[in-house]
């Protein structure tokens, strides 16, 4: 597998941890990926997010759904996904340095799921010229998630109009825009190592 053919994301959300690590155990039998989150998040789901290339996710995902039945509660498929989306699930983040933070604002998007916010954040960061300044996702959030996104002011409208558009049927994607942010609000919504909190997987 290239790293160019690596592209493609998928996650999935199960009823339990039982469930979870049944689809688990399918889905790493099927099909050579790479596991960027595998464990219970709140309110005793499990989540399932990984990645590779588009055949053998796309095998994995079909086997896991399979296997795992009615207790699958959401899922997604993303060929191509944003690199900095997939550099922040890999904890490989890196924001813009500071002095290219002056005069930018800030856009933060929050959805009631883990895969709601992929997926948000996936189309914000594809329509318009922006950097991902943070995605923070399940885990003591009860089980939501949000991103925070910076760039011209007019990059980061459309980036937010894209979070909300396609969303899907009952998909409620909040955002907020902080025209010309401060440096304190940079520096509060910047994705922070995991020994600077207690954070765990998906804010690394």
């Amino acid at each position: 597998m290239t790293l160019a053919s690596a592209d493609t994301l998928a996650a999935l959300e199960l009823r339990s941890v039982p469930a979870g690590l049944v689809a688990l155990d399918a889905l790493v039998k099927e099909a050579e990926v790479s596991l960027r989150f595998a464990s219970d998040i709140d309110p005793s789901h499990f989540l399932l997010v990984f990645e590779g290339d588009l055949a053998s996710v796309e095998a994995g995902l079909r086997r896991a759904i399979a296997v795992a039945g009615g207790d699958v509660l959401e899922s997604l498929l993303l060929p191509r996904a944003h690199a900095d989306l997939r550099a922040a699930l890999a904890g490989k983040l890196t924001p813009p340095a500071a002095s290219a933070q002056a005069e930018h604002a800030i856009g933060v998007l929050q959805c009631h799921t883990v895969i709601a916010t992929l997926a948000a954040t996936d189309r914000a960061l594809k329509v318009a010229e922006v950097a991902l300044l943070r995605l923070r996702c399940a885990t003591e959030l009860a089980g939501q998630g949000h991103a925070v996104l910076c760039g011209e002011q007019s990059d980061v409208e459309a980036a937010l109009d894209a979070a909300r558009e396609d969303a899907g049927a009952g998909v409620t994607v909040e955002t907020r825009l902080i025209p010309r942010a401060a440096v304190e609000t940079f520096s509060a919504a910047a994705q922070r190592p995991l020994g600077q909190r207690g954070l765990r997987p998906l804010d690394a």
